[in-house]
């Protein structure tokens, strides 16, 4: 037994002694060493991390694409662009972003690439200045103070008509004392006159001495204008024909009629 173990243990080492470890090298060729060192730089040059600038918008469209700043190499063949092609490139920051958004609706949080105008991109045309004639703001001017004097003038009619109202009553009369020598009246007992509009005729009526028993109607114009039956009648008592007698005047706005004082009444004056 001892014997068969020392021939296998000598069969183990002489196998051992065989055996080579030692890593087997090769001649390298300059050629291959060219290809090896243009293929790592044609990766380095197209790694998308480490020396490839932010890629740009999709707005701008490149026209010319310099290769100025990197090496050109002669031995840049097919198989380089097919390594340039499998390069994957990374998705954009933005993207994840909008990926991270729930609810069917994604706005892109970047900004807007698009070339669409926006409607404030349009130019804003001014409205070109006219010149208007001079005789445009003289017209507009009469036709206010023509509005104005027409305002004005209802509503001067207005508060006449009420003030005409409160003060003469309607329909419109107006009474006075005085002495006029008829029926013995006296400053104790002076006669009382009363001027009525009677829709639109003009009547007084005398009470001698205040007697209404004894009472005289004088008929005085008529009045047939519109508006006219609203005009007030006041009197007033003159020595009017210079005979010392007390005569009677009826006032119609800016009209007169007067009655002479013969001693006992009055009468329309000669």
């Amino acid at each position: 037994m001892s014997g068969n173990n020392k021939q296998t243990q000598q069969k183990q080492s002489s196998d051992t002694s065989k055996l080579d470890l030692r890593p087997l090298t090769l001649p390298v060729r300059e050629s291959s060493r060219k290809e090896q060192w243009t293929e790592d730089e044609l990766l380095a040059e197209d790694d998308p991390l480490a020396s490839n600038p932010p890629r740009p918008s999709t707005s701008a469209i490149r026209w010319h694409n310099p290769t100025s700043g990197r090496r050109v190499t002669r031995t840049r063949d097919l198989t380089t662009e097919t390594i340039r092609q499998q390069v994957s490139i990374p998705p954009r920051r933005t993207a994840q972003v909008n990926k991270s958004l729930s609810g069917p609706a994604q706005i892109r949080s970047g900004r807007n690439t698009t070339n669409r105008p926006t409607s404030t991109s349009w130019p804003v045309e001014k409205p070109a200045h006219r010149n208007v004639h001079w005789m445009l703001y003289v017209g507009v001017g009469m036709l206010a103070a023509l509005a104005l004097w027409a305002t004005a003038s209802s509503l001067l009619a207005w508060g006449t008509s009420k003030y005409d109202d409160f003060v003469f009553g309607n329909p419109r009369f107006y009474q006075t004392d005085t002495v006029v020598g008829h029926n013995g009246d006296s400053i104790a007992h002076p006669s009382h006159f009363i001027a009525l509009n009677l829709h639109g005729q003009v009547l007084v009526i005398e009470l001698p001495a205040g007697d209404p028993t004894k009472s005289i109607d004088y008929i005085g114009p008529a009045l047939v204008a519109a508006g006219d039956e609203l005009i007030p009648i006041t009197l007033t008592f003159n020595d009017v024909n210079k005979d010392s007698k007390p005569d009677m005047i009826i006032h119609i706005e800016d009209k007169q009629v007067d009655f002479c004082n013969n001693g006992t009444k009055f009468t329309a004056c000669k």
